[in-house]
């Protein structure tokens, strides 16, 4: 585990107020010794110790308030990124079909009884120059497909909650 920056960097902040209010209390102490020991002239005044001690304590915790949110800004961010482009199972679905019919950017196809209910029926897709379409290991074009192949279609869900279609697959051509 990596140990943060941000510890660090308020640690030496917390260590030089430390050590300012230690250095103030000591010419405070100096200054007030003169002071009795000096029965004639004119005395300057200095603030209280105690005054120093409460405004570095309020600076010591607005810095440690500012580290705090833009820390958790930074790991909420870093964590949303990760989370972006994490997959879970149920992100990606594949199913079987039949093609009904090709248009110029869309297919109507129908689900095959092997499928889950809810991929069984007729299906209408938008096909976008994304969506890569193969037989094998070759790329097809959309019109390439006819009326009765035999394809899978991958349809993959975003963070969004919208599903389109990620890779289209012939399995079969007609005999």
């Amino acid at each position: 585990m990596v140990f943060p920056i941000y510890f660090l960097v308020l640690f030496v902040i917390l260590i030089i107020l430390v050590a300012t209010v230690i250095i103030y209390f000591q010419v405070y102490k100096r200054h007030i010794n003169k002071a009795l020991g000096a029965t004639e002239g004119k005395r300057t005044s200095m603030v209280p110790p105690y005054r120093v001690a409460i405004v570095m304590t309020i600076i010591v915790l607005l810095i440690g308030i500012l580290i705090s949110y833009f820390v958790g800004y930074v790991t909420a961010y870093k964590d949303y990124e990760e989370d972006v482009w994490v997959l879970a199972h149920s992100d990606i679905q594949t199913f079987y079909a039949e093609v009904k019919e090709v248009g110029e950017n869309s297919i109507l196809v129908e689900g095959i009884p092997l499928n889950d209910e809810k991929y069984q029926g007729e299906f209408q897709y938008d096909i976008w120059e994304e969506v890569s379409i193969y037989r094998q290991d070759t790329v097809i074009q959309l019109s390439d497909l006819s009326e009765g192949d035999l394809i899978s279609i991958t349809l993959l869900t975003d963070r969004a909650g919208s599903t389109n279609i990620f890779k289209i697959q012939l399995l079969a051509d007609k005999k």
